[in-house]
């Protein structure tokens, strides 16, 4: 079975080199698996980094993350695709042969990790993201995370039911109108399928939930981990809310969130209390320092969000 593994690229010298390592020194075979570094015109050492890999190097004149994935379903060569960042680590030199295990089940449509990972050496953000299942605590509140988070103890919260099957969990989703954030960061899919779904755009989320409500429903949470190894954390939030707020990227699907969901979890969060007594209950759980940095990227988090929401609405750009 060979795997196409497409790494979008752009000034990501800090994370490239380990990521790239993490890939290569995999125990499965490389004549089976290529990887194509979609680069929007990196202007620092991402690309002399690349080279020192066996890569395939194409150049992405949109420059975003979206169109490189597009490019890259479609000259992809392998059978199933495997989208991984250029801050993400594989843990383990079996990563790829296990999540590639789930493949072997015809009803598997895609797979993803069930773990974030982090490392003793991780800046605390990375960490905080391996205890709650992603990097946006509101995300979280509202139960839409995808990875498993040590508070609730479940990788998601919105209703499925799971199957252990060893290596793996074979999910269902029991409401096709709530699907997890999944796509990216380690997200593997059957290329005949994506290739089904892709066309000028490409939302992860906004396709894996036009997946699942086409059919496409049973996939796979393998029980490994991936490092999200974001160098920083509230920069990166404050991105990814400008480009959304902006038009930069139009997503379709909203996990099925309300006006009343966003007031609760808004409510919540700045009463302050109920999310310090949620890092005491992360810390009896899962005891790790980072969950100290909870009542922050909460309140860090709502701020941002209130700030260039507010921004918007009076007609500036975010």
């Amino acid at each position: 079975m060979k795997l196409s593994i497409i790494l979008p690229t752009y000034n990501n010298e800090q994370t490239i080199d380990e990521c790239l390592h993490s890939i290569s020194c995999q125990d499965w075979p490389q004549a089976d698996y290529e990887i194509l570094v979609i680069d929007g015109g990196s202007t620092d050492n991402t690309l002399r980094i690349a080279e020192d890999f066996s890569v395939t190097i194409l150049a992405n004149p949109e420059r975003n993350e979206e169109a490189a994935r597009i490019l890259g379903t479609r000259i992809a060569t392998g059978e199933i695709l495997c989208f991984v960042d250029a801050d993400n680590v594989l843990v383990g030199d079996d990563w790829i042969r296990r999540m590639l295990e789930p493949f072997g089940d015809s009803e598997i449509a895609f797979a993803d990790t069930l773990f974030f990972a982090s490392r003793p050496n991780d800046a605390i953000g990375v960490k905080y993201q391996s205890l709650i299942g992603g990097d946006d605590p509101i995300v979280m509140y509202l139960g839409a995370y995808s990875r498993w988070c040590y508070l609730t103890g479940d990788w998601t919260g919105f209703p499925h039911h799971d199957e252990d099957c060893g290596n793996y969990l074979k999910c269902h989703l029991l409401d096709k109108n709530l699907v997890p954030p999944m796509g990216s960061n380690g997200f593997l899919v059957r290329t005949s399928l994506l290739r089904e779904f892709v066309t000028n755009t490409f939302i992860h989320s906004d396709i894996v939930h036009q997946m699942v409500n086409a059919g496409h429903e049973q996939f796979a949470k393998v029980k490994v981990g991936i490092v999200h190894n974001q160098p920083v954390f509230f920069p990166n939030k404050v991105r990814r809310i400008k480009r959304r707020l902006n038009g930069e990227v139009h997503i379709q699907y909203n996990y099925g969130v309300n006006t009343a969901m966003l007031a609760g979890t808004t409510a919540y969060i700045a009463a302050v209390l109920p999310v310090v007594v949620d890092s005491v209950r992360g810390f009896v759980k899962k005891p790790c320092a980072a969950w100290l940095f909870h009542p922050v990227a909460c309140l860090g988090e709502l701020a941002l969000y209130s700030y260039y929401t507010v921004k918007k609405r009076l007609g500036l750009k975010a």
